[in-house]
Formats: structure tokens, C-alpha cells, sequence
């Protein structure tokens, strides 16, 4: 019975799992189908009924098997594909897009309390601030004398416009903070602006989308007015323990905030690079180790009591079972800390597997540990369908599996603890570098190393400073003595992170890769084979599995050019790549100080492509759109120790110059020669060539620009060729080729409709024009006008908003464009949308409005 569950619940996660590889949901005849089929077939393996196989015999016990696995399969799909389509059936009416809505909702995480700056020393206000409404008044009296202030929320919303929503439906909003602080839990009624969930795709990077799918997000958007006299504040205890915390006198609070809360706000970016580089970033977070370190922590602390209390008693009630009383005592104390760690997800995974974990004992369930495994994991993808979209499923299923794997295959509890230790370090770290570097890009050297001194002081540490922390707040005759052990642990946390900081400062403290998702899994594979005991072609399989990760590291071939358009929101960055070199035109946009494209993505994709030596940048103009990630891209160069070329218009960009780079002719075509005005008009326009085929790059020039190259291309075509009939060696094929012509066209200024006129059309005569512009942009790129005068003239159009990253891949037979959402990363919880003011048609335009 036992090895029956387990099967058919692991067909089913089997299967659940591919839907993350899913292009698209099936139809939902087919999921009626499926699910039909897998009951069926379900019922044939229960009931004792007779099958005859070609040979006439009776069903068999393997049949059996066959049919509970295809019937877990065929339920795992539809339960995914339900999942899919209730995550998808609400969406936001198009008359509600990028309009002003007032909307009804809660606060569910990302409230400002923790942002908190000042801190209170005065223990006689330690004291009073134990009164709640003492914390409100206090916080909300710091935060009016802050500066303006940019806040993210998660919030439930229940009601659009007065219309109540059938189920609550989660956004996230931001929102520039002015006096009045929005606390998690709070209901709030807001005038805002929405948009469905969206977000830049490139291939390496950070995917938002995917991340907004995984938290059940359906919507994005800003507040523009909180109404103030509608906020309800209902401050949970985890509230007011965070602002108990912000007022103790501790050098390391953010870090007691982000071990004890789980509230990570308040770490910098110098912060997350040190653990990251080391390697402990998931000791820091609080999750399922947490979770178990509590629950360690209960179960000897009740051991040692019932110890204590059967030795005064000498026995006389040894007959009492006390099992189910420590387990109930076990279960209650971690589920008060799930509620204090803000019902954070992987805390709550690891609850409900520790929950699962106790019913097979109280029930005394004797399962193997493979078996509760299979279940358990079976649980999580039931209870939590979307996690599977999330990085930290993985990194907490594949820890749990590489440490039974191992300790299956080299008994460890045979061996010294210290060794025991070590190894189980080793093999988990070996183990999950590759998962670490696909999500991430990045894998610590060090993480073995410093994972052995770290995790047993947070062992120690996290349970004796969240019960001072809890003494302290609930008995204020205690702040003294909670202070001072907090004090002590403060020191020590102090120890430790100057200690990793200078681990994370070392150079082979951590390793950059961006494998693809194939690469990794037969990697991934060829380690499960290396654990598995010895067999014959063992070690030639894990030769071969290995292969794909090699051939990474191998160049593309020379003779190919690639012309790498970034999914850049609203601004251009575009990335020319011929074998190990790199050209760069345009770097992206900045937002709030920060360019994450030109500081993240540009460098990983060139790693990724094995074409870091970076020979030139190129700026079409200054404007942030383009050039924002300027100092960012520089700041790279510089640690590689790369001194490019920087080109702008007014410094290196003039008409008339041609560079030959790699047996590609880059010719310049405006401005001239002379300008000194870094603008639009002035944009720097790039024509690039193999002497098959060519793109041009115009920047962000208008019709005037538009007019004046052609005019400049026209007087030089009309003096060649009179040269050539002069006998000078300069004929019209030699002046062609500064000609505007061109196979693929950067739309000039992101497709405004004061550009790409209609003699700029002809004239270029391309046959796939792309549009660099961001989803729902207020300038509406590109124009209505714009993308209709393309498509009389037959001309192939891509939006980067709907296409996302784009790849152009020539070769001297032709070119092939590929886009990452339509190609590489087609999937149904990737959905593209087409700009609204595009869509020509009124039915493809109106959207059900239903809630």
C-alpha cells in the first residue's frame, strides 16, 4: 500500500513540476480529459479488476504500478494546469489600465515600520513604547520629519472602484511616502494607477515576471493619493516587536531584525554582496533551518525538563506518556514562530512538512525516509503549486535530497560528528552549486568554509536572542537583563560579519557562470550518478552528462555576428558580439540612481557569451534612456581591467568615419564632423555591415535628422559617382556603401511618431524594424502612425515590451531573429501583451469586465 502512495504521488509531482516548462496551459477539454483519465485509471488499479494482456493473463502487480503512475501523472497536470488557469482568469480590465482607481485593500507585507531610522537609547522610552499606540505616534512622528520616501507594498485588494472583488487579489504598489506610514496589516483605501504584472525578460537577470507570478501577483501600479482618514492601523505583535527591536541600543539591529523577523529591509547592498559572496545568504533569511533550529531548540528543552521532573519524582509517574504532549508543545512554538516571521513562505513550507513529520508519529506510522519524503514533497506542490516558480523550493528540496542522498550512501552517522559534519557541508555545497548558479549566476568558493563557523553560532545564537527579545517585550522588569544578553549577542554578531566581510573581499571567494537550464540538469544528474553505488559505464555517463557545461565555455564560432537587443524597459541598450568581443551601443536606463542593466545584465550576458573583451562603447546621446548606465558599465570595465573605446556625439561620432572591427565595417553616418550638441537631433547613427548584410542604429534622431542624412547621402552619391566619371578610384559602389540601406532597423527614437517618415522608410528599405520601448510607457512608443507606416511597407515589427530580449544571428546565408519570450522563454506564466493603443481591432481591445 505504502509503495503505491508513494509511486502515484510521485508521478504526480513529476509531472507538476514539467508545468514550469509549459509553453502554454492545455485546453480545458484536455484538462478535463486528464482529469477523467487519472480517476479512472486510479479506480482500475483499486478495484480487483481482471486486465488480460496479449498473452491472456490476468493483470499483473507491475500493470498495477503502470496505472497508479500514469493516473498520478494525468492528475499531477491537471491539478497544475487548474492552478494555471485560476492564476490567469483574473486580469485587469483594459478600461482600468494605467487609469486613476480608487481601490480597497490591506497590507500584506512591505510595510514601512522597519524602515524606521532613528533610534531611541532612552531606556525609560524603551519601556513606554511597550504601549502600541506609543509605537504609532512615535514612528509616525519620525517618518514626518524624514525626506520623501519610495516604499514597495503587497497588498490584498478586495475592491476596484466600489466593486467588491469575488476573492482578494494581490498587487504591489509603490508608493512616495509623505508623513503617514503604511504598517503591514493595515487597511487603507488609495487612488492609484494599475497595470497587469509585467516585467523585463532578458536571458540572465533578474525575471520579475516569474516572480510576481510565483507571489500570486496580478497586478502592479502606484498610489498617487493615500486617503489618509481611511487608514485602519491593525498592527500585528511581529509590528511591534520590529519597532521594540529599532529602539535597542545595537550596532547590528538590522541583522536581529533579519534572524529574529525575518525583516530584510534594512540590509544594504554591501550587506547582500558580503553574504552572498560567502555563502550565507540562507542563514540570514530566515526559512526552513530557522524553523528546525526552534523546533531543536523546544524539543530538548522539553526532554531536559521531563528529565528533570521524572528524577525528583524517582519515577512514580513513569506510566504518563508524554510523547504527544512534547509534540503538541513542538507544534504550537514553531507555529508562533511561523506568525513572527511573517508567515514568510519557506518557513511556512518547512511548518507544514514538520507538521506532516509529527502526524506519521503520533499516528505511529512507520515510514522509510524515502517514502515520507515523496509525500511530503507531494504536500508542498498541493499547498504551495506556484512555489515551484521560486528559487527557494529548489534550494530547500535539493538540500533536504542531497543530504538524505548522502547520508544513504556513506553513513554518516558511522563517523565522528566533526567529520560527519564536514562532509555533509561538503557534499551539500557541491551538490547545490549548480542549482545556486542557475537561479543566480553565482556560487561561493568559500561558502563550505564559512558555513562551518557561522551556522553553529546562529544555531546558538537565534533561540537565546529571540527569548530575550520576547522577555523583554512582554516583562519590562526584564529590558535590563534582555538588553544585556542582547548586548553580548551583538558583539558577536559584530565578530562574525567583519569576519565575512573580509572573507567576501577575497577574489576567489565566489565564481560568475550562467549556464542554461539544460546544462544544469544534466549536470545536476551526472552528481546523482556519481553518489549512486558503482555500476559499469558509470563513470562514461557521467562523462557524457557533463559535456553540455564544457562546450559553455567554447566560443561561438567566429564567422558568426550576433546583434543583441536588450529588453530594457523604456531606453535602448544593445549589445554587438563577435566571438570573445563585444561592442556596446547604448547602456540602458537609470532609475532612482540605479541601472541595473548596465551593472547586471550587460556584464552576465557577455560572461554568459564568452565575449567580455568589451573593444567599444558607443552613446547615440547623453539622455538617461541611453546612456543612464553609463558609470555603471564603467565601473565593470574597470574591475576587469577593460579600457574600450567611448564614442558619443560629440567625442568620436561623425559622419564620414569608418571603423573595420572583427571583418565588420562600422560607418558613421551622423552627426557631422564638428558637432558639439549632445541631443536627439544629434544622436549618433551606426550603420554596421559584413558586406551581406547590415543594421542601423539611429538613436533617437527625428525627421529633421531623418531629412539631413538623406540629403548628405544624396550630395555624396551625386559626388561619386561624377568622380567616377572623372577616373578618380571612387565609384558609386564604393559610396553605396555609406548608404543608409539596411537589413534591420533600430526604430529611430523608439518609433515616436515625429520620426521614421515615410522616404526614411524607403530609403532604408528594411525588413524588420525594432522598437526598444517599455510595456504600457506614457509616450505610447510607438505611435499608431509610426507602426501602420511600417506595416504598409511590409516591414517585420518587434516591440522589446512583447518580444523581450532580441537576438539577430547572422551568418553569410541569411539571419534569423529569435526573441526570449516567443522562443527561448515561452511560457504560460510568461504571457506577452501587445501594446493597447496597437491593437487595431475593437474585439481583440475590450476586455470582460469582470472582477
Amino acid at each position: 500500500m505504502v509503495n503505491r502512495i508513494t509511486i502515484w504521488c510521485g508521478s504526480f509531482c513529476v509531472s507538476a513540476t514539467t508545468a514550469v516548462l509549459w509553453p502554454e496551459l492545455p485546453s480545458l477539454n484536455l484538462v478535463m480529459t486528464l482529469a477523467i483519465g487519472g480517476g479512472v485509471l486510479l479506480f482500475l488499479s483499486k478495484c480487483n479488476f481482471y486486465l488480460y494482456s496479449i498473452s491472456g493473463g490476468k493483470q499483473t502487480s507491475w500493470m498495477k504500478f503502470v496505472l497508479i503512475a500514469v493516473s498520478g501523472t494525468l492528475i499531477g497536470a491537471t491539478w497544475m494546469a487548474s492552478l494555471g488557469y485560476w492564476h490567469l482568469s483574473w486580469q485587469l480590465p483594459q478600461s482600468k489600465i494605467q487609469q486613476d482607481v480608487t481601490i480597497n485593500a490591506t497590507v500584506d507585507r512591505g510595510g514601512c515600520l522597519s524602515g524606521q531610522k532613528s533610534v531611541v537609547n532612552n531606556q525609560e522610552n524603551r519601556v513606554h513604547t511597550q504601549n502600541a499606540e506609543n509605537i504609532d505616534s512615535a514612528v509616525n512622528a519620525e517618518y514626518e520629519k524624514d525626506e520623501p520616501r519610495y516604499m514597495s507594498y503587497v497588498v490584498n485588494v478586495n475592491a476596484i472602484d466600489d466593486i467588491a472583488l469575488k476573492f482578494t487579489r494581490k498587487m504591489t504598489l509603490s508608493h512616495r511616502m509623505m508623513g503617514t506610514c503604511l504598517h503591514n496589516g493595515d487597511k487603507f483605501t488609495a487612488t492609484a494607477k494599475l497595470k497587469p504584472a509585467y516585467g523585463t525578460l532578458n536571458p540572465v537577470g533578474f525575471n520579475r515576471q516569474q516572480y510576481l507570478a510565483s507571489q500570486e501577483i496580478v497586478a502592479t501600479g502606484y498610489i498617487k493619493h493615500l486617503h489618509s482618514e481611511a487608514v485602519v492601523h491593525n498592527h500585528s505583535v511581529r509590528h511591534n516587536i520590529s519597532v521594540f527591536l529599532s529602539t535597542l541600543p545595537l550596532d547590528q539591529m538590522r541583522w536581529f531584525q533579519a534572524l529574529l523577523i525575518g525583516e530584510r529591509s534594512l540590509l544594504t547592498k554591501d550587506d547582500w554582496h558580503t553574504i552572498g559572496r560567502t555563502g550565507t545568504a540562507h542563514i540570514f533569511s530566515i526559512s526552513g533551518m530557522h524553523l528546525s533550529i526552534i523546533a531543536m531548540t523546544v524539543f530538548y528543552v522539553c526532554s531536559a525538563l521531563i528529565f528533570v521532573a521524572s528524577s525528583i519524582i524517582k519515577r512514580k509517574y513513569d506510566f504518563i506518556n508524554l510523547r504527544r504532549y512534547v509534540l503538541m508543545t513542538l507544534v504550537c512554538s514553531t507555529a508562533l514562530y511561523v506568525m513572527l516571521s511573517g508567515i514568510a513562505l519557506p518557513v511556512v513550507r518547512a511548518f507544514v512538512l514538520l507538521v506532516v513529520g509529527i502526524g506519521f508519529a503520533v499516528f505511529n506510522s512507520v515510514l522509510r525516509p524515502f517514502h515520507m519524503g515523496v509525500f511530503m514533497l507531494f504536500t508542498c506542490i498541493v499547498l504551495f503549486p506556484l512555489s515551484l516558480l521560486q528559487a527557494s523550493f529548489y534550494l530547500s528540496i535539493g538540500a533536504v535530497i542531497s543530504i538524505w542522498l548522502l547520508n544513504w550512501r556513506f553513513r554518516f552517522q558511522a563517523m565522528p560528528w566533526y567529520k560527519a559534519l564536514f562532509c555533509i557541508q561538503l557534499g551539500v555545497s557541491v551538490v547545490m552549486a549548480p542549482i545556486t548558479l542557475l537561479w543566480f549566476g553565482t556560487a561561493s568558493t568559500i561558502g563550505i568554509i564559512t558555513n562551518l563557523f557561522v551556522l553553529p553560532v546562529i544555531t546558538l545564537v537565534l533561540p537565546v536572542a529571540l527569548l530575550a527579545v520576547m522577555a523583554g517585550y512582554y516583562i519590562p522588569t526584564s529590558l535590563d537583563c534582555a538588553i544585556w544578553v542582547l548586548l553580548k549577542i551583538d558583539k558577536v554578531l559584530g565578530w562574525l560579519l567583519t569576519w565575512l566581510s573580509d572573507a567576501a573581499s577575497w577574489p576567489i571567494s565566489a565564481i560568475h557562470f550562467y549556464p542554461t537550464t539544460g546544462s544544469m540538469l544534466c549536470l545536476l544528474i551526472a552528481m546523482l550518478l556519481a553518489i549512486l553505488p558503482r555500476w559499469r559505464y558509470k563513470w562514461a555517463c557521467v562523462l557524457l552528462l557533463i559535456l553540455p557545461v564544457s562546450l559553455s565555455f567554447i566560443h561561438f564560432s567566429p564567422t558568426r555576428w550576433f546583434v543583441n537587443v536588450f529588453d530594457a524597459g523604456q531606453g535602448t541598450a544593445i549589445a554587438l558580439t563577435k566571438g570573445e568581443h563585444a561592442i556596446i551601443v547604448d547602456t540602458g536606463p537609470m532609475y532612482n540612481g540605479e541601472a541595473p542593466l548596465a551593472s547586471q545584465v550587460i556584464p552576465a550576458f557577455l560572461k554568459q557569451n564568452n565575449s567580455e573583451h568589451v573593444d567599444m562603447v558607443i552613446h547615440s546621446h547623453g539622455d538617461t534612456d541611453h546612456a543612464g548606465g553609463k558609470a555603471a558599465l564603467s565601473a565593470w570595465l574597470d574591475t576587469k581591467g577593460i579600457k574600450p573605446a567611448w564614442i558619443s556625439p560629440i567625442d568620436g561620432c561623425e559622419r564620414g568615419r569608418v571603423i573595420n572591427w572583427q571583418g565588420l565595417t562600422l560607418t558613421f553616418l551622423w552627426p557631422e564632423k564638428g558637432n558639439q550638441k549632445d541631443n536627439n537631433a544629434m544622436s549618433c547613427v551606426i550603420k554596421i555591415e559584413d558586406g551581406h548584410h547590415s543594421v542601423l542604429i539611429p538613436g533617437d534622431i527625428e525627421r529633421a535628422s531623418e531629412y539631413a542624412i538623406l540629403h548628405a547621402e544624396k550630395k555624396r552619391m551625386a559626388a561619386g559617382i561624377e568622380a567616377g566619371t572623372n577616373g578618380i578610384q571612387d565609384n558609386k559602389s564604393n559610396v553605396e556603401k555609406t548608404a543608409v540601406r539596411a537589413d534591420v532597423l533600430v526604430a529611430p527614437h523608439h518609433g515616436s511618431k515625429t520620426s521614421s517618415t515615410d522616404i526614411w522608410i524607403q530609403r532604408v528599405s528594411p525588413d524588420v524594424v525594432i522598437y526598444t520601448q517599455g510595456y504600457e510607457n506614457r509616450w505610447k512608443f510607438p505611435s499608431q502612425s509610426v507602426f501602420s507606416r511600417y506595416q504598409k511597407y511590409g516591414v517585420r515589427q518587434f516591440t522589446t515590451s512583447e518580444f523581450g530580449f532580441i537576438r539577430l544571428e547572422f551568418t553569410e546565408g541569411g539571419y534569423i531573429v529569435r526573441s526570449e519570450r516567443k522562443d527561448a522563454q515561452n511560457r504560460w506564466y510568461l504571457p506577452s501583451y501587445t501594446p493597447r493603443h496597437l491593437v487595431s481591432s475593437e474585439s481583440e481591445m475590450k476586455k470582460e469586465e469582470n472582477f
